[in-house]
């Protein structure tokens, strides 16, 4: 990019010489048909490379297969809708939310629905109920373009420790203040959830449909839950204290969704609610959220289904990526949250890949692993949306960076530049 930059600031300085040249001297004597000035050195290579960029861009998408239907017409056929991650900043670039337009009917915000992003901190300290106060501007923008378009969002997240402002937990809403005692945290958390799912829905009417009510709440290790916790509800992470346990308790998952529930049979009860994970397909977290599913729906039915947050591969490392053992793993795991009577959602799927050179394993691995998502439903219908979070590569990306340890920078099915992929067009083929 600043290659680009200084050979642009070039080509302007050379027009902007000559252009200066001629108003310095005396104007000469023009014949009737003058020819027009061309560029010389290095603004005549960039004007060179610029067409042969384009040119190659033409030569790629020619040689690229045909499309017959859209994304979301293929994955109709197998029962699931598709979708695609976005957020403020993507929602403003038309050549994104055309992207989205064309192929994806059901959209995810990255972060802008999340609580960290909608608390106001300043607001909820005014607030004269002493209830917190939410700004929803960005997400209405998120919220807006997929109404105006007919596109379904996944709302994601009501309840998430990670990220958690801890002035949330506090009297007053101020950071130095006395943690609130658990009543008070009830109060305050059930306000927040109905406030949340009453907004979308009265504000953009049916476009949010579902929620992912409570998001990781189940540990990776003993050192995360308390012993004797089949659940294995996290009382930290990292190291970090996870507030909503703190200081409401252990049953603060059900007790979201119970909120929940309580929130959109007010506004509309068609709205489904999924709990949301990470590792869902390994053992044994797979069990402890199987745990987790039936205890909140031990008295009556509040979670309508299981998010399978799709990172799929070795984590910053090309190692472990593309193992055909985890498309069965995954299988296996859809089954077993189906068998407990609920929807699966695979929500945050991004098929890992470091290795530009292990392109063409890519895109033989994303063929299988969808092939195996649509066999999988025209068995017994478990599978109801899939989304798409490493949608697009990112070569640039440094290894220290977290996207390129979650994503991986060539784990895409589109270009940086937003040219579909060969593993666009498998996908299309898994589908048939």
């Amino acid at each position: 990019m600043k290659k680009l930059n200084l050979i642009t600031a070039v080509l302007f300085t050379a027009l902007a010489l000559m252009s200066c040249k001629g108003k310095s001297e005396k104007p000469a004597a023009q014949p009737a048909q003058s020819a027009q000035p061309e560029a010389t050195g290095m603004a005549a290579a960039f004007m060179k490379s610029t067409e042969k960029t384009k040119a190659e861009e033409q030569q790629y998408e020619a040689a690229l297969p045909e499309q017959k239907e859209p994304l979301y017409d293929a994955a109709a056929r197998h029962g699931f809708k598709i979708g695609a991650v976005i957020s403020y900043q993507s929602v403003q670039k038309s050549s994104y939310t055309d992207m989205i337009k064309a192929d994806f009917n059901s959209i995810t915000a990255s972060n802008e629905f999340k609580a960290y992003s909608l608390l106001s901190q300043q607001l909820s300290m005014k607030s004269e109920n002493k209830m917190p106060v939410m700004n929803y501007n960005q997400a209405d923008k998120i919220a807006q373009f997929a109404q105006e378009n007919g596109i379904g969002i996944r709302g994601h997240v009501l309840v998430w420790d990670a990220y958690m402002p801890v002035w949330f937990f506090k009297e007053g809403y101020k950071n130095d203040s006395e943690f609130v005692d658990s009543a008070t945290m009830k109060k305050r958390l059930e306000y927040y959830i109905d406030e949340v799912v009453s907004h979308f829905e009265t504000k953009f009417p049916g476009v949010v449909y579902c929620w992912d009510v409570v998001n990781e709440a189940v540990g990776d290790g003993p050192k995360e839950y308390k012993d004797g916790d089949a659940r294995h509800v996290r009382t930290s992470r990292g190291g970090t204290t996870n507030y909503f346990y703190d200081v409401i308790g252990s049953d603060y998952v059900e007790l979201a969704f119970k909120y929940a529930r309580k929130a959109a049979n007010k506004v509309n009860p068609k709205i489904k609610l999924f709990y949301n994970d990470y590792s869902t397909f390994y053992s044994p977290k797979r069990e402890a959220i199987g745990q987790l599913i039936s205890s909140i729906n031990k008295d009556e039915k509040l979670c309508d289904g299981l998010g399978m947050q799709g990172y799929v591969g070795g984590y910053g490392q090309q190692a472990g990526c593309m193992s055909s053992n985890d498309i069965n793993l995954f299988k296996n795991a859809i089954n077993f949250y189906g068998n407990l009577g609920v929807e699966v959602h695979v929500t945050e799927l991004a098929l890992r890949n470091y290795d530009k050179s292990q392109a063409v394993k890519h895109e033989a691995f994303y063929e299988n692993f969808f092939k195996m998502l649509g066999a999988i439903n025209n068995e017994n219908n478990y599978l109801t949306s899939v989304s798409i979070w490493g949608l697009t590569d990112n070569p640039g990306l440094p290894k220290t960076d977290y996207s390129y340890k979650m994503n991986g920078p060539y784990c895409g099915i589109f270009h940086y530049n937003l040219q579909k992929k060969p593993e666009f067009f498998r996908i299309l083929k898994a589908l048939e």
